[in-house]
């Protein structure tokens, strides 16, 4: 075997060398080479609590139903708990201001994650013709609003 043959193939094993411990190194970690290799700390998983809601639908008095003048009625929502939080001392809160009489709050719950509940407000029609539409979001026992980015769930019905 020639120089440059012997030259040639101590070149390519060196080569193949260099690559082989590019590509094992980083699998056995940061140690010094003194000591057995480190690993790199990873860092904890950490669950925080997520809130959150879904709304089911209208059990009684879906949009856009028809109420008789000055008659009292129940509505009734079905919502979920979506979320990892229990729901304890919440409420739902009247937003605005119509015609149509109904409580300033409601209470919800307790409701577990994944557990669905619902809410039932008594309401009495206008004593007039034309819209009624009531606006609620979740709030807890100081009134603060959750669920910021909730939109509000509502009665909307007719007086006729």
């Amino acid at each position: 075997m020639g120089k440059a043959t012997v030259l040639t193939a101590a070149t390519g094993v060196v080569g193949v060398a260099a690559i082989l411990l590019g590509w094992v190194l980083p699998l056995l970690g940061e140690g010094d080479g003194n000591g057995p290799p480190t690993s790199r700390p990873t860092p904890a998983q950490s669950v925080s609590p997520r809130d959150d809601s879904v709304f089911e639908g209208d059990v009684t008095y879906p949009d856009g139903s028809v109420v008789k003048q000055g008659a009292a009625f129940d509505k009734v929502w079905r919502i979920r708990n979506a979320g990892t939080v229990p729901w304890q001392d919440r409420y739902l809160t009247r937003m605005n201001d119509t015609p149509c009489k109904a409580p300033e709050r409601v209470g919800i719950g307790p409701v577990l994650p994944g557990e669905t509940v619902d809410i039932k407000v008594r309401v009495r029609a206008a004593d007039s013709p034309g819209r009624c539409k009531i606006f609620w979001k979740m709030t807890d026992d100081d009134g603060t609003p959750l669920l910021a980015g909730k939109k509000p769930i509502f009665l909307d019905v007719t007086v006729g």
